[in-house]
C-alpha cells in the first residue's frame, strides 16, 4: 500500500509446517519512531483498512519506547495487533510500568527482531513478562543454544526465528527448539529427492493441457472424474467464499460450466502449487503469494491497456503464475515450461523481462520488494501518479485474503 512516496508491505510467519500464523507490517520508511508508527496505524484504520490487510491473521507493527506512552493503542482492535518493540528501545522502570499496563488492558507485545546475547538478554529481563513473543534475529546470533530457546519457553514467549533466509538455517532453528519462522526461505526454492513430476502431478498438468488444447467438455468431464481427489478439491473449491454461490453445486459438468476455461485454468495451476506444498489444510504462503502477483499482474495490465483482450489478461496472469512455479521442483525452470507447452513470449518475459507483460512482472517485483526507485521508472514511463497504486495492491491483498480464508 501506498502513503505518498512510501509503502507499506507484509511478510508472512509461519509455523514448522509451514502454515501461515502472522503478518510481520512493515513501511519502506527506513526509521522507524513514534510518528512513523503513527502514520501507518492511521493508513491502516483509514485509507486502508485492518481487514483488508491482515484478513484473519494477527499482524505485527514495529515500535520504539517512545511510542508505548502514546494514546493511540485504541486506534487498532487488541486482539489483532501486537506490537514489537524494537531492539534500540530504551528499558526502564517507566517503559516496565507501562507495558504492564497496557497488558493487563489487553494489549499484546513482542520482542522485535533481536540479537541473542546475555548483554540483550539483561537488558530485556524486565519487560518479559509482559511480552507475549520474541523474535530472535538468527543472523546476528551465532552462539544460539537448545538451553536458550528453553530459557525463553520457561518466560511463556512464542520463539520467532527472523531473518532465515536459507533452509540451511530453518533446520538449525529447528534442531534448537525454534517453532515459527520469517524469512525469505519461504520464497526459495527448496531440492526435493523426486526430481519429477509425481503421478498427481502429472494428471494436473495432463488436465491444464487439455484446457490449453480447447477439449470439448465431454472429455474435460472425463478427465476430471478420473481424477477423484481433483474434482473434490475443484468442488470444494468453488463452494468457498471466493465464487459466493447461492446454491452449492456437486456435478463436475455444472462446475466446468460456471468456472469457464480461463477461470479452470488459474484453478489447475493453483492446485499445483498447493499439492506440491503438501496438505491443502495448510496455509501456505507461496500460494498466496501467486494468488498476489497474479492480481497485480492483471490489474497493472488493466490500468495501462483499459481496453485489454481476454487473450491479453490471460497471457498477464500465466506470466506471474509461472514466475514462481520454479519454486516448486529441483527442476530447471525450462525444463517445467516446456512440460506445459509455454509460448516463446512467455518464456521471454519470464527470463529476461522482456516486451510488455516482462515490463509488468518487473514492476509487480519492485512492489513486492518495495522498490522505490522500481516503482518510480514504471510510473514515470507511464505517466501515472502513487495514487493509482493504492487501490490495486488493496485489491490484491483482498484477494488474497479470500483465498487464505477458502483454504483454511
Amino acid at each position: 500500500m501506498s502513503m505518498g512516496s512510501s509503502y507499506i508491505g507484509r511478510q508472512p510467519i509461519v509455523d514448522q509446517r509451514g502454515a501461515l500464523v502472522f503478518y510481520d507490517l512493515f513501511s519502506s520508511i527506513q526509521n522507524v519512531n513514534a510518528q512513523a508508527t503513527a502514520t501507518l496505524i492511521n493508513n491502516l484504520q483509514t485509507s486502508f483498512g485492518i481487514d483488508r490487510m491482515l484478513g484473519k491473521r494477527v499482524g505485527l507493527i514495529r515500535v520504539d519506547h517512545r511510542f508505548i506512552f502514546h494514546g493511540l493503542f485504541a486506534l487498532l482492535p487488541k486482539e489483532r495487533i501486537i506490537y514489537s518493540v524494537l531492539e534500540d528501545s530504551v528499558v526502564d522502570a517507566a517503559l516496565s510500568l507501562q507495558l504492564e499496563k497496557l497488558k493487563r488492558e489487553g494489549y499484546r507485545f513482542a520482542l522485535n527482531d533481536f540479537a541473542y546475547t546475555p548483554e540483550n538478554i539483561a537488558k530485556f529481563s524486565p519487560i518479559l513478562p509482559y511480552l507475549e513473543c520474541v523474535k530472535i534475529d538468527i543472523p546476528r546470533s551465532p552462539e544460539l543454544s537448545c538451553d536458550d530457546i528453553e530459557f525463553l519457553y520457561q518466560k511463556d514467549l512464542t520463539v520467532i526465528g527472523a531473518k532465515v533466509e536459507t533452509h540451511e538455517m530453518h533446520a538449525e532453528c529447528v534442531s534448537k527448539g525454534i517453532k515459527y519462522f520469517q524469512g525469505y526461505f519461504i520464497s526459495k526454492p527448496k531440492t526435493i529427492k523426486n526430481a519429477s513430476f509425481s503421478v498427481d502431478h502429472g494428471a494436473v498438468v495432463q488436465l491444464w493441457n487439455m484446457l490449453q488444447s480447447d477439449a470439448d467438455i465431454d472429455q474435460l468431464v472425463k478427465a476430471f472424474e478420473l481424477n477423484h481427489m481433483i474434482s473434490l478439491k475443484l468442488i470444494r473449491f468453488i463452494n468457498s467464499a471466493v465464487f459466493s454461490l447461492k446454491n452449492p453445486v456437486s456435478s463436475i459438468r455444472h462446475v466446468l460450466t460456471l468456472m469457464g476455461r480461463e477461470s479452470l485454468s488459474r484453478w489447475i495451476m493453483m492446485l499445483l502449487f498447493s499439492e506440491t506444498q503438501g496438505s491443502d489444510e495448510n496455509n501456505i504462503p507461496l500460494m498466496l503469494m501467486v494468488v498476489n502477483r497474479t492480481e497485480l499482474m492483471t490489474q497493472l495490465l488493466e490500468l495501462i491497456e483499459p481496453n485489454a483482450t481476454k487473450s491479453q489478461k490471460a497471457t498477464a496472469y500465466f506470466v506471474g503464475m509461472l514466475s514462481l512455479i520454479h519454486l516448486l521442483f529441483n527442476l530447471p525452470h525450462r525444463e517445467i515450461l516446456r512440460r506445459l507447452n509455454v509460448a516463446p513470449d512467455i518464456e521471454r518475459a519470464l527470463f529476461e523481462g522482456d516486451g510488455f507483460y516482462g515490463e509488468l512482472l518487473t514492476m509487480v517485483r519492485s512492489i513486492e520488494m518495495l522498490d522505490s526507485e522500481g516503482i518510480e521508472v514504471f510510473l514515470n514511463k507511464h505517466a501515472l501518479e502513487y495514487s493509482v497504486l493504492e487501490p490495486l495492491i488493496a485489491s490484491a491483498m483482498e484477494k488474497v485474503n479470500q483465498f487464505d480464508e477458502a483454504m483454511g
